[in-house]
């Protein structure tokens, strides 16, 4: 039998090591090694040459079937679904236990039940995932029951409910135990249950895990991190290579790295001596001054980790380029198969703007590939698509899809938002909670959060509030929209957009609702219902909210959107920094 899976899941939330319901069945995906050939390559130059890999769609994602991505029973834990019978089967075996049309048969009760997932699983933080080991859940009267498990699920229908109305219960010796404090962090560590170090479809491969295991539900949203990177095809048709290295040599270019290097992680002010001296070297060697930032950004070659010789993937750098090829001049009329672009008019609000560029895009490429797992936590150990050692591994190919859309680009007036910052430096405590948040997310290695300040903060909840508004004009559902947020020293702004791997076109509703008009009206109705939210004063006053405490004044009723729109997991939002509040100046405060 075969079960079908969407290229798209698996460079994502079902990608390598993660657990997928099909119907009443559960399964795990398989990693890399065990799945087919590529037969095809998918063209990116920039982002092969950072991850010194081939990038391949994968094949058709079916349990049994040569050449395509397998998929592996999980958990091994079943139990029957007749109520009458409910009989838990630990190990789920095909030969003892299936059927002529490849679903699990309860053999307790003639297989008039079918075998259904338990709906716990043990993990840990080096990504290994296991069945909780429910026989050793039980104290056992007799030594017999635990070489010949007779475990049996049972639920009460009287009492408060919840996990304390789930027992496991032997018919050998008659004992039984309440599932109530199951997902305690040491439930199994009480028991005496270890990690046994393997996969799911590594059964026989075991190695020593010294990580605590964790019980979470099958569907847990920290169960399964996926680690993915993306980029969109917009390089620039610039100088090649070697030209750039030869600046790079330059004892001018060396000069400016020392100088660029002291002041970048002071904030996104570069002194004008810096910016004189970024301008005198692009003069002579006849490119942009963007050219250089990105030299100075090191992304011309990627960065090379100095210990494995890998290059690494950065994705401050991937955006910094993308960024500097979205304000140049190649990009206001650009015609390629995959991106088509026009300059549009800027919005204007009582006269002014606080944009100096919007882009149309009628056409755009992205390219996803797929890098590994974590679980447990988002600092955890990450795990490679082969199921061991650095997210590249060995295999000459990553897993990956390209998918075709179209978007709305928006640029800030740099001015207008080094105006904003200079008044929000006059309020200590708000640059001080913003700078807490930073040293939380660097002290707990909160990995997929780019750097925080108020810049970002605020074209981030722009970029969310503009998407919810425009679910309701552009004929796009809300988890169809996804943002790029262009954020740093010399750069504000973001990128609204939608990406449909199953069909190479669009709809054109963001285009059109990107015409002047339609953009101002647009901006302002997205502001003007984030003065008030349905959660207020709660979700207004509250801080901390949200992955991390990170959010404040932003909840599910006026700024989260779908997990798979937003690229740091609906997290650095709040309304304030950019509406203002209680004289606080907010980025477009001056708008509403």
């Amino acid at each position: 039998m075969k079960y079908e899976l969407r290229a798209n899941q698996l460079i994502g939330a079902g990608g390598v090591g993660a657990i997928v319901d099909i119907g009443d069945e559960s399964f795990v995906v398989c990693d890399t090694t065990q799945w087919g050939a590529p037969s095809q390559d998918i063209s990116h130059p920039p982002m092969e040459q950072r991850l010194r890999r081939r990038l391949c769609p994968p094949p058709a994602a079916t349990r049994e079937s040569r050449g395509a991505v397998p998929l592996k029973r999980f958990p091994g834990s079943l139990f029957c679904n007749r109520p009458a019978c409910r009989r838990i089967i630990l190990r789920w075996d095909e030969k003892k236990h299936g059927s002529p049309d490849g679903k699990p048969k309860c053999p307790f009760c003639g297989h008039e039940g079918s075998l259904v997932p338990m709906r716990f699983v043990a993990a840990c933080r080096n990504g290994h995932l296991s069945d909780v080991p429910w026989n050793r859940w039980i104290s056992h009267k007799k030594d017999t029951c635990y070489s010949q498990p007779q475990l049996k699920l049972e639920v009460k229908n009287s009492g408060t409910g919840g996990l304390e109305a789930l027992s496991i219960h032997c018919l050998g010796c008659n004992e039984s135990r309440h599932m109530g404090s199951i997902t305690a962090q040491d439930s199994m560590k009480r028991i005496g249950a270890r990690c046994p170090g393997h996969h799911p479809w590594m059964w026989d491969q075991n190695a020593s895990c010294n990580e605590e295991l964790e019980v979470l539900q099958r569907g847990a949203t920290n169960l399964y991190y996926p680690v993915t990177a993306s980029a969109l095809s917009l390089e620039a048709e610039l100088q090649d290579e070697t030209d750039f290295k030869a600046i790079k040599a330059t004892g001018e270019f060396g000069l400016l790295q020392t100088m660029y290097a002291a002041v970048a992680s002071q904030g996104n002010f570069l002194p004008p001596h810096i910016e004189q001296m970024i301008e005198h070297v692009a003069t002579k060697h006849n490119v942009s001054n963007d050219e250089i930032r990105e030299l100075l950004l090191g992304g011309a070659d990627g960065p090379t980790d100095p210990k494995t010789n890998e290059v690494t993937w950065n994705e401050a750098e991937v955006l910094a380029e993308e960024w500097s090829f979205l304000k140049s001049d190649q990009a206001a009329h650009c015609r390629r198969e995959d991106f088509v672009c026009k300059e549009s008019d800027l919005p204007r609000f009582r006269g002014k703007s606080p944009f100096d560029r919007v882009l149309l895009i009628e056409r755009l490429r992205e390219v996803r590939a797929f890098l590994g797992f974590r679980r447990i936590e988002p600092s955890a150990l990450e795990v490679s698509p082969e199921a061991g050692g650095s997210f590249a591994g060995t295999r000459a190919w990553l897993p990956a899809v390209e998918v075709f859309g179209e978007g709305i680009f928006l640029s800030f007036d740099e001015d207008w938002v080094a105006d904003w910052e200079r008044r929000l430096a006059q309020y200590p405590e708000e640059v001080a909670r913003i700078g807490a948040l930073e040293n939380v997310r660097s002290a707990e290695s909160f990995w997929f959060l780019p750097a925080i300040d108020a810049r970002r903060i605020a074209i981030h909840t722009l970029a969310h509030l503009l998407m919810r508004q425009l679910v309701f004009e552009s004929g796009y559902s809300s988890s169809a929209l996804r943002e790029r947020i262009y954020s740093g020293p010399g750069m504000a702004g973001l990128l609204i957009y939608t990406a449909d791997g199953d069909s190479e076109g669009s709809l054109g509703g963001l285009v059109r609702q990107g015409q002047p008009k339609r953009l101002a009206d647009t901006i302002l109705l997205a502001l003007d219902k984030a003065t008030w939210c349905s959660a207020d004063p709660v979700c207004s006053e509250t801080a901390g909210q949200g992955l991390g405490g990170f959010n404040k004044a932003a909840c599910h009723a006026c700024c989260l959107v779908p997990e798979t729109s937003c690229t740091t997991a609906n997290t650095l939002l709040d309304r304030t920094l950019l509406l203002g509040t209680g004289g606080l100046p907010g980025l477009l405060g001056d708008l509403v």
